[in-house]
């Protein structure tokens, strides 16, 4: 099967049944199989062609899951873009791909008034406004009829560039084959679990949100988008539609935390709340359990190459009273048909409890990167994908995760993991944010040092140097710098690589005392 097969099916079996809710607009599954084909068919009378690239940089709306159904209904290859996105970035992706056409909010209008002229392939351009009339207008133009194109499940459904934390995005090439795996993957262990049921959704559509609108049209389930995050709304919007599952990532979950009056907020429908895409500290998620209550969280871990499913934390496993209490810092065990190890660097697996890269297969993993053969060989070997993530494997099967490879701390030759001592940062009352790399040091090559968001800005910086100390000795960090906030790229990953001394709020950073 293709994706769009399953869009055909649940109109034939839910039809009149809402797919997608965005503010007052409602989209039944009838009505976006219908759309979707007219969107389809009029996309391929413009000219493209089987695999051809079309890029859309939009805001969370209906829209989104329109275009993502009709371009693979027209056996087009989507792009999108985060809405986050600068125009020279967005520009950079779009010649990358080789995009002949593209859709576009109107919120983008300058933007892409800078970029269309440096990427010569964009020769159809359609533009979202408020009233959506160049969008109607074009949709209009196709049948209602399935439009017929015939691929098999290898065909790529999309390039997702990747955040670009180490360089420029590299277009990770998904298949049809993948984003199918993805969705049975979280139908299997997430739900939905029957017909009707809802999901919230607050991240961008064009990333980690779009993965969670296939398993609920498997099952003629409805997902609820909100246009932009707010904490507050967020619950209301729970309330409200009576929903069963929230999708979020960690600093979303920290601010709905601080929500006056939240242990007053009744959602008795609330199953699940699915965080993911970075680390969460685990105090403010010992505070989570408490109050949505045990046996409701679910952390999954995943990357670009091998989307959203690679280990998974369950609900069972979220619980104050786990006699594992330890495994509330790991990120889960391998997926059911995901198959995870630890490697070194010559790739020999390594046994439970050393410290080496996190390896996988399985299914749902790209078909490489988007012209680029030699990184794709590099990261893909013998079948198993190589993540760049340092990590443990304990006995039961938990993987630990310790930072990314290419962040791993060397000093006085000692290899420190930034992760460990985050960990320990995130557990003092004052520290909002903490991120932790290494800096050029002519004693011990590398130093330890700590860019801190703090709750409140009078937090005085050695008793966190001295409480650091207590838990880490040695790895304890040298120097604090406190900053406002860290930076964060578009998909909300925190990006070390921007921060610098010159960000500091306080004059200078404070030396720890050996």
């Amino acid at each position: 099967m293709i994706v769009p097969s399953h869009l055909h099916r649940a109109a034939r079996l839910h039809g009149p049944r809402p797919l997608v809710i965005c503010g007052d607009e409602v989209r039944t599954y009838a009505e976006m199989e219908e759309r979707t084909n007219r969107l389809a068919n009029a996309l391929l009378a413009t000219g493209l062609h089987l695999g051809d690239r079309v890029g859309t940089w939009l805001e969370n709306s209906i829209r989104c899951i329109e275009l993502d159904f009709a371009l693979a209904k027209a056996g087009l290859v989507r792009v999108s873009l985060n809405p986050r996105l600068a125009a020279r970035e967005a520009e950079f992706i779009l010649a990358d791909a080789d995009a002949k056409a593209f859709f576009h909010d109107a919120a983008f209008d300058g933007s892409v008034a800078e970029l269309r002229p440096k990427v010569p392939t964009l020769a159809t351009v359609v533009r979202i406004d408020a009233g959506r009339s160049d969008y109607e207008e074009f949709l209009g133009r196709g049948g209602a009829q399935p439009p017929g194109v015939r691929f098999d499940p290898e065909h790529l459904y999309c390039l997702f560039y990747t955040s670009g934390t180490t360089g420029r995005p590299k277009g990770v090439m998904l298949s049809h084959r993948a984003i199918l795996h993805v969705s049975y993957n979280l139908c299997m262990e997430t739900g939905p679990w029957g017909t009707g049921e809802k999901i919230l959704l607050m991240q961008p559509m064009s990333h980690g949100a779009g993965f969670f609108v296939l398993p609920y049209v498997f099952k003629g389930g409805t997902c609820v988008i909100m246009p932009q995050f707010d904490p507050a709304e967020v619950l209301r919007l729970a309330a409200t539609h009576s929903i069963e599952t929230i999708k979020l990532i960690p600093t979303m979950l920290q601010r709905i935390l601080r929500v006056p009056d939240l242990e007053k907020v009744k959602l008795p429908r609330l199953r699940a709340m699915i965080y993911g895409a970075s680390p969460m500290p685990n105090e403010p998620l010992r505070r989570a359990i408490e109050v949505f209550g045990p046996g409701k969280l679910v952390q999954i871990y995943g990357q670009s190459e091998c989307p959203v499913t690679l280990t998974i934390l369950p609900a069972d496993e979220h619980r104050l009273d786990n006699p594992h209490p330890e495994r509330l810092t790991s990120a889960g065990r391998a997926w059911t048909n995901v198959e995870v190890r630890i490697e070194d660097d010559a790739g020999n697996e390594l046994p439970d409890g050393d410290v080496g890269e996190v390896v996988l297969r399985g299914p749902h993993m790209m078909s490489g990167y988007w012209k680029r053969p030699e990184q794709s060989a590099m990261t893909v070997r013998n079948g198993w994908l190589r993540t760049n993530d340092i990590g443990i494997r304990d006995a039961a099967g938990m993987i630990y995760l310790l930072g990314r490879k290419d962040e791993m701390i060397i000093s006085g030759g000692y290899n420190i993991a930034p992760r460990e001592i985050e960990d320990v940062l995130y557990l003092h009352a004052g520290v909002q944010e903490a991120a932790v790399l290494g800096e050029p040091d002519p004693e011990w090559g590398q130093a330890v040092v700590a860019y801190i968001a703090l709750k409140d800005a009078e937090t005085d910086l050695q008793e966190i140097l001295e409480f650091a100390k207590k838990s880490l000795g040695f790895k304890r960090p040298k120097r604090i710098y406190v900053v406002s906030e860290l930076p964060k790229n578009a998909a909300g990953k925190i990006q070390k690589a921007a921060l610098k001394p010159a960000m500091a709020l306080r004059s200078s950073a404070l030396e720890a005392h050996e």
